[in-house]
């Protein structure tokens, strides 16, 4: 297993609490080290994507010790075929995954349900929000901040179990293939004290999620005189993300009333986040791509911002304890959020902090938007992954849609009176370009798709490697189309079928 962040982990702890053995390589430590998370550096040929360094992080876990916790289902129609953007459907019946969504959600501690419908919490605390048919709300569910880290969560079975073992500070570098059966017949990976690890091995797994493993396919392709795959190759091709913009910002009249209605809400003790959808009819209609709308707080500036970072710095096991004098001279506030959180089941936002309103557009693939290997080095003397992408107008479009389909759902919903929608300048401007103001959302996918036909895709919906029958690739990478969602929960659905389905052929 190469990469012990989320499918890493789970792979692993599923293979090996079935007896079988299990070697998991790591380039980073138990915790944050900034030397190693350097090699996370890209070459940025356009100057575009900024989100390789705050958005993917080496160590035990990976990026489950710094991500949000939003966990929510791709709609079925971004995987089903699109004939209004001419994408064809996944090679994989992605409902067939959902089985797993019940395993995940206890595994994280939050409760089983709907991500559609939300019940209502009591007649005081919660006002509905219904879609309409062009967007559709959807709750997405977020463990607590503790449970977060999957490394903390799986820390005593991991530790305890004899058939895994980990290797930390590994840093994969070099592939021994065999030419003739085309089978990886080991790896080396080195650490910058200079030592070396090999591990050979019947199968070889790559988990370290999408630039990472995408650039260790191109070395291991590099490794084999660059003959491993069709040519010309889509290995690296088709880089996406989705893209993030500040539409708006609600008018906060009325602050309970915006509060009830945007503030994240708790129902049985998770938290569930604001999830808007561009719908299927809206999609179809404007011939755009999938998108989502959520509710982003602007609490830099207000005394919740100290709540969230003792939240946060627990998440990672740091305490400030300046952080805590912070929180003891606005007692006031602390009292008013735990009423909120007990009696009306939500967190308390003050009257001054802003809520914005983010749009989220899904990219479509695109053959000029691609990972390669640099000519620059890192600090292992390995080159690094040279990223060349940039917005489309497809995306343009598909906010333009969004924000117009958004703007119609406020007046619908009658909320103009109290909590208005205002549009920012750049929306307003049919002549200005949103993208140029978008960035990414490091959800990065694409560059090892999955499908049927080894010219046109990496992995088959197995997602065994076309090229190289003993290697399988599980990372959002896999992904064909990037979807209306963050790819985490599908993520972990695919690990645990890819384990499932590993363990029945063992």
């Amino acid at each position: 297993m190469i990469g012990a962040g989320i499918a890493g982990l789970l792979i692993a702890n599923r293979i090996a609490k079935a007896g079988r053995k299990v070697i998991v390589i790591e380039s980073g430590k138990d915790k944050f080290d900034p030397e190693i998370h350097d090699l996370n550096a890209v070459e940025d040929v356009d100057g575009r994507y900024s989100r390789e360094l705050d958005g993917r992080f080496r160590g035990l876990g990976g990026s489950s010790s710094r991500w949000g916790g939003r966990l929510i289902p791709m709609s079925g129609h971004d995987t089903a075929r699109r004939d209004h953007i001419g994408m064809p459907a996944w090679p994989l019946d992605v409902a067939s995954l959902d089985c797993y969504g019940e395993e995940i959600e206890k595994l994280f501690g939050v409760a089983n349900g709907s991500f559609e419908k939300l019940p209502e919490i009591n007649s005081r605390g919660a006002l509905s929000l219904l879609g309409n048919g062009h967007l559709e709300t959807r709750w997405a569910k977020c463990p607590s901040l503790r449970n977060c880290n999957l490394a903390h969560v799986l820390r005593r079975e991991l530790s305890k179990n004899p058939n895994i073992e980990i290797w930390l500070e590994a840093t994969v570098c070099d592939f021994d293939l065999d030419r003739d059966s085309g089978f990886l017949r080991e790896i080396t990976a080195r650490n910058f004290a200079g030592k070396s690890l090999t591990v050979k091995a019947g199968r070889f797994v790559f988990t370290a999620g999408t630039i990472e493993t995408t650039k260790l396919m191109l070395l291991m392709d590099r490794c084999a005189n660059e003959k491993m795959f069709a040519k010309p190759s889509v290995i690296g091709r088709y880089f996406q993300d989705h893209l993030k913009v500040e539409v708006a910002t609600i008018g906060r009249y009325d602050a309970v009333m915006t509060n009830r209605l945007f503030a994240y809400r708790y129902v049985n003790s998770t938290r569930r986040d604001l999830h808007l959808d561009l719908g299927q009819t809206a999609q179809t209609q404007g011939g755009v791509a999938s998108a989502f709308a959520y509710i982003a707080m602007d609490v830099v500036n207000s005394p919740l911002a100290a709540l969230r970072r003792v939240a946060k710095n627990l998440q990672r096991r740091q305490l400030d304890l300046r952080e805590l004098v912070t929180i003891s001279k606005n007692t006031g506030l602390v009292a008013q959020a735990a009423y909120w959180r007990a009696v009306r089941k939500q967190l308390f936002v003050p009257k001054d902090v802003n809520f914005k309103v983010m749009i989220c557009a899904e990219q479509l693939p695109e053959w000029k938007n691609r990972i390669s290997l640099s000519p620059a080095l890192d600090r292992l003397g390995m080159p690094k992954a040279q990223i060349e992408w940039q917005p489309m107008p497809s995306e343009e479009r598909t906010f333009r849609i969004a924000v117009a389909r958004l703007a119609d759902y406020w007046k619908s919903a009658a909320l103009d009176q109290k909590c208005p929608l205002m549009l920012n300048d750049l929306v307003q401007d049919p002549a200005g370009s949103i993208i140029a103001k978008s960035e990414a959302c490091a959800h990065p996918s694409g560059t090892t798709r999955m499908g049927t036909n080894p010219a046109d895709s990496i992995v088959g919906p197995d997602l065994h490697c076309h090229a190289v029958p003993n290697v399988s690739i599980v990372s959002a990478s896999v992904f064909p189309t990037a979807g209306s969602a963050n790819p985490t929960f599908t993520i972990m659905k695919l690990a645990y079928s890819f384990a499932d389905n590993y363990l029945k052929r063992a």
